[in-house]
């Protein structure tokens, strides 16, 4: 039924129908494996508690490094010529010094390139990169897939299974090609469904988004997301499987500089203060990637196993004892606020999220789309991923247009996939951190002046924007002294943060009026500790209060720093429960 029926509805019952079969043979399920089509299986891999014994284990390609080199080589060589691209032709004349071919000489590539180190520990990992910065675009993609990338890449996983970085990289290629309908044959085909389907419960935040992401595209017959494309930019964090209950509210996540969707919004940990880099921000190692939003078993033997157990219930005795006539004060309570400032800082001893938050001993690595749909019915989380630095030190591709890394340039493409996804079809609330916040101003500005219907709702569906440490007027960051310019050259990022630029004078100017037409209720988090940066050996406070306030709504001044702002440390946090109380406004208003 699945398989041949056009009715969506009678699809999906069918395909629910099928995860509930948890009492077949393995050999019934290996038959079922067998039998599905490419969308069968999609929607299988997008259902909550599909058996995994429906997703047969892809092929195995039992190739050399030395032949995956090669193929891998061949297939730039190949995509290079059907499309010539600087960025690969500088990488395969110095990658691959030692053939023959017709590309640049070492003497003519920049030194930029130059500088990369290449040997055979990580050749195949370069080569991957190499593949996925040129497959960016549907043309590109779709002559990897007609050349055998798909499996290629298969061999290259398999031979590289535990390579996380590997990992993301075949996920960022896949989610490409899932853009493409008439590429999802052979994705199927080629045995990637399973690999997708395992790594939407990886203990990597970054892997499960890209798996996400790409089922996603796949899945025509999901009733509420199955019309969205979503973009490299854009990845739904929330209902991550499929859900049949329309949304009432979408949340949009929107992180600053060095930031990033699996790093910005997780949970905060003890060590929230700690030296920042300059370069590796967006790439950084989680610190709690082993760790999910359900408590793990220990390893140690029934009888550690049976001793957790007990002490979880002595625990939830003793908050027994304790009763509820009490009240909680909020971590992260504000150390001052404004004269709109109105809580809440304290949660009364019978709320169950007093009780609920000490006995839970998970971990979050997104806040906002772990905790927020579980307090809140309705909401869709959507996250906005997008690349920055700090600094102009790093190779850079030599056909990348900086304009597009100006305020304007990325507004134009982000209002696009925000579009794309279905962003204004509902009420709006912006979660901005940083530079994120000047990104939602200048998108909602633009809104609000096209002419251009669609885009216009994005600007009259937001009813409300939290700004944590946005630089409204600048930031000290952005006019270091010469002595720290050695290390951090500013890029066009940083460029435009210059404290009270003309830009970002009028882009507030013009988002203050904004407000006149659309009253969207601001929330304002402001730093007041000072970030380390391991590079500068010295604390900065990156946005200081009088930068971050807007002049407009509630503004609160928290004992945090500019990285630790967005990361709430748990339900019981002031960060959390201010966003749920307005979120939960704003519901009772739409409905």
């Amino acid at each position: 039924m699945i398989n041949k029926c056009k009715n969506s509805k009678l699809a999906w019952a069918a395909t629910q129908r099928l995860t509930t079969m948890v009492h077949l043979k393995d050999s019934d399920f290996q038959h079922l494996a067998q039998m599905s089509q490419a969308h069968t299986l999609v929607g299988l891999a997008r259902s909550a508690n599909a058996n995994p014994k429906f997703f047969l284990p892809p092929r195995k390609i039992n190739w050399t490094k030395d032949e995956i080199l090669k193929k891998i080589r061949d297939l730039l060589i190949q995509l290079n010529t059907l499309n010539e691209h600087k960025c690969l032709s500088y990488f395969v004349a110095h990658a691959f010094e030692d053939k023959h071919h017709d590309y640049y000489h070492p003497e003519d590539i920049p030194s930029n390139f130059r500088n990369i180190q290449i040997d055979n520990d990580n050749i195949l990992q370069l080569s991957l990169n190499a593949l996925r910065h040129h497959c960016n675009n549907e043309k590109a993609v779709s002559d990897m897939v007609k050349l055998g990338g798909l499996q290629i890449l298969m061999a290259l996983y398999q031979y590289l299974k535990y390579d996380e970085e590997v990992a993301e990289e075949i996920g960022k290629l896949l989610s490409v090609a899932s853009l493409n309908k008439n590429l999802i044959e052979d994705i199927f085909l080629t045995g990637w469904i399973s690999v997708l389907f395992n790594w939407k419960t990886h203990q990597n935040f970054r892997i499960q988004s890209w798996a996400n992401r790409t089922l996603l595209n796949m899945d025509d017959e999901d009733p509420i997301n199955g019309n969205y494309s979503f973009g490299k930019q854009t990845v739904l964090l929330h209902p991550k499987n499929r859900c049949q209950k329309d949304t009432k509210i979408d949340i949009v996540l929107v992180h600053g500089l060095l930031g990033g969707v699996s790093f910005s919004w997780r949970e905060k940990y003890l060590m929230k203060n700690e030296p920042l880099g300059l370069f590796d921000m967006s790439n950084k190692v989680e610190s709690h990637n082993s760790l999910t939003t359900a408590t793990k078993k220990i390893p140690g033997g029934e009888d550690m196993q049976e001793y957790l157990d007990s002490y979880k219930e002595v625990k939830a005795r003793e908050w027994d004892m304790i009763g509820s006539n009490f009240e909680f004060v909020l971590n992260d309570i504000p150390e001052r606020e404004n004269a709109k400032g109105n809580g809440p800082y304290s949660l009364n001893g019978s709320n169950s999220t007093v009780r609920n938050t000490a006995l839970n001993e998970g971990y979050s690595q997104c806040w906002p789309s772990d905790w927020l749909p579980n307090d809140v019915e309705g909401l869709r989380v959507i996250g906005v991923d997008y690349s920055t630095t700090l600094s102009e030190w790093l190779p850079s591709c030599p056909l990348k247009q900086k304009n597009h890394r100006t305020l304007e340039g990325r507004t134009d493409k982000l209002m696009k996939q925000l579009l794309a996804v279905g962003i204004g079809d509902r009420p709006i609330i912006f979660l901005a951190h940083s530079m994120g916040g000047l990104l939602v101003k200048n998108m909602l500005v633009a809104a609000r002046n096209s002419k251009n219907p669609n885009e216009r709702k994005l600007f009259e569906k937001t009813r409300s924007v939290f700004f944590f440490s946005t630089p409204h007027h600048g930031s000290p960051l952005a006019t270091l002294n010469s002595a720290y310019r050695f290390f951090l050259w500013p890029s066009v990022e940083v460029d435009e943060l210059r404290t009270d630029s003309p830009k970002l004078v009028q882009l507030h100017t013009d988002f203050l009026e904004c407000l006149h037409e659309n009253p969207i209720k601001i929330i304002t988090f402001a730093e007041s500790l000072p970030t380390e940066f391991t590079a500068l050996k010295v604390p900065i406070l990156c946005v200081p209060k009088n930068a971050a306030d807007p002049s407009v709504g509630e503004v609160y001044e928290l004992p945090l720093n500019h990285m630790s702002i967005c990361k709430a440390d748990s339900k019981l946090s002031f960060v959390y429960q201010k966003t749920l109380s307005v979120i939960k406004t704003v519901a009772a208003y739409s409905s």
